[in-house]
């Protein structure tokens, strides 16, 4: 077909891919003399005519899109029976091809393409326009970083707008809840498949994959994605919550401009611990700021502890570390007071050495008085603030099933132990929301044991999250059947 001539006027010169509609090709425009794009359509079922005119009515909306981030239509025709569609030439890789290629890209730069996908769709939903298949093989980018949305309207125009049929074979990763079910695409459902895609483009994969495209449908329908910032930290808070947002099963629940997608881009950007801690709720400050063993599922629980050593003894140096590092902590915020000049600054300068630097003479002599009325403070450590940090049943629940997501997340090796994991994890949630707090813990414990085991044979290794969560959990969960404390 190289050099074939469409309509006497688009030369055909070099095949640039295969979509799921077509072929591309680089041509030339003989009568304008200039570099365009010509998509040949798959051959239309039934009348050749009708389904010409009823493809050149989609084409002529397409071509009214004229907006920078929108690749132009210029001509549909017919050539031996074949549709075909000429458009601007764009001299770069689709997004599907810069991941094979170049593999993830800059956070900033997915927030610079859903600022710019978000301007091209709404460009679109003005003009009475929905895509239908938004996917990162129809979004193009420029040399100069500009995005641009390809294909508007083709799915509809060739017989593609369906919950069945060839569209979802090629792109149920980004196809939206409603359109599973059925139902007809809107501009939410444009809105839902951009989010799988800054999805794909931030983790590598899509939010939900599976062995066949009808376990993946059935995701889009049931289940929820790992928040992104758990497959990629370095997430701002504002993306990851956009993400979040645009995968809502709900089209309402769904950002529904440029201007919306812009304000949650804007959120202030958080700090990694502070992330880990809006993922986990009320999960304690403590855990996340212990950086975990490599080998460790549990920091003092090690693979090569030796199984007869005294239980209490191998929790003693994870105690001190917590000791040690509260003390840092307080070091830290005293530090920052003093810094900052926070009250009376030489007041304070006084006080705070005074009861590390002065002698034990000087302080018997002034404390002693202090004991007398300080029986207030005695008790107030004494109704201790375990029972109080104890986040409440509902809140721990939400930890669980975040746990029991991340443990299917994994993949590879060790994949087939975290799921089991996962399910004793998700059983612990269903008896904690049912009110058995010792089968809650005990299967909590099973989950932990069975990770611990596999870990210490080698035939799985905790993520950094992982940890995070288990830690705060083996703190806050009903008395396990593993625990004698």
């Amino acid at each position: 077909m190289n050099g074939e001539v469409l309509a006497g006027r688009y030369r055909l010169l070099t095949l640039l891919g295969h979509g799921g509609a077509g072929e591309v090709w680089q041509a030339e425009d003989e009568v304008l003399a200039r570099p365009v794009a010509v998509k040949l359509l798959r051959r239309l079922d039934g009348d050749l005519m009708d389904a010409t005119e009823r493809f050149r009515t989609e084409a002529q909306s397409a071509a009214r899109l004229l907006h920078p981030n929108v690749v132009a239509t210029y001509d549909v025709g017919t050539a031996d029976g074949q549709v075909f569609l000429v458009m601007e030439l764009v001299n770069g890789p689709d997004l599907a091809k810069l991941l094979r290629s170049g593999g993830l890209p800059p956070v900033q730069q997915v927030a610079d393409i859903a600022v710019q996908g978000a301007r091209a769709l709404d460009a679109a939903h003005a003009a009475g326009i929905v895509h239908r298949d938004v996917k990162p093989g129809n979004l193009l980018l420029a040399p100069n970083g500009t995005l641009k949305i390809t294909d508007f309207g083709i799915a509809q125009a060739v017989g593609l707008d369906g919950a069945t049929g060839p569209v979802l074979l090629g792109t149920a990763a980004y196809v939206s809840p409603e359109q599973v079910r059925g139902e007809r695409a809107t501009p939410a459902s444009d809105w839902y498949s951009l989010g799988c895609v800054l999805y794909e483009l931030l983790a590598g994969e899509p939010p939900f994959v599976g062995e066949n495209f009808e376990a993946v449908l059935r995701q889009h329908l049931e289940a929820t994605p790992v928040p992104i910032v758990v497959r990629r930290p370095e997430v701002s808070a504002g993306l990851g919550e956009l993400v979040t947002r645009l995968l809502a099963k709900a089209p309402g629940a769904r950002p529904a401009s440029a201007a919306e997608v812009i304000r949650y881009l804007n959120q202030p950007t958080a700090e990694a611990g502070t992330r880990v801690l809006t993922i986990l709720p009320l999960a304690e400050a403590q855990p996340a700021s212990i950086e975990p063993d490599a080998g460790e599922l549990v920091p003092g629980l090690r693979p090569d502890a030796e199984e007869d050593q005294p239980r209490h003894k191998r929790g003693f140096p994870f105690a001190k570390a917590i000791l040690a590092v509260a003390v840092v902590l307080a070091g830290v915020v005293i530090a920052a007071l003093l810094k900052e000049g926070v009250g009376d600054s030489t007041a304070q300068a006084h006080d705070v050495p005074t009861p590390s630097v002065a002698s034990k003479a000087t302080a018997t002599v002034k404390p002693k008085p202090t004991p007398t009325p300080t029986p207030t403070p005695t008790p107030t450590p004494k109704p201790t603030k375990k029972p109080k940090t104890t986040p409440a049943p509902s809140a721990r629940i939400s930890q669980l099933r975040t746990l029991a997501a991340l443990l299917r997340a994994q993949d590879g090796r060790g994949a087939k132990v975290a799921r089991a994991a996962a399910k004793d994890v998700d059983d612990a949630a269903v008896a904690l929301d049912e009110g058995d707090e010792e089968e809650a813990g005990n299967k909590f414990a099973d989950a932990k044991r069975r990770l611990i085991d596999a870990q210490r044979e080698h035939r799985w290794q905790a993520t950094p999250q992982i940890v995070v969560l288990f830690n705060t959990l083996s703190r806050t969960m009903p008395h396990s059947n593993d625990n004698d404390e």
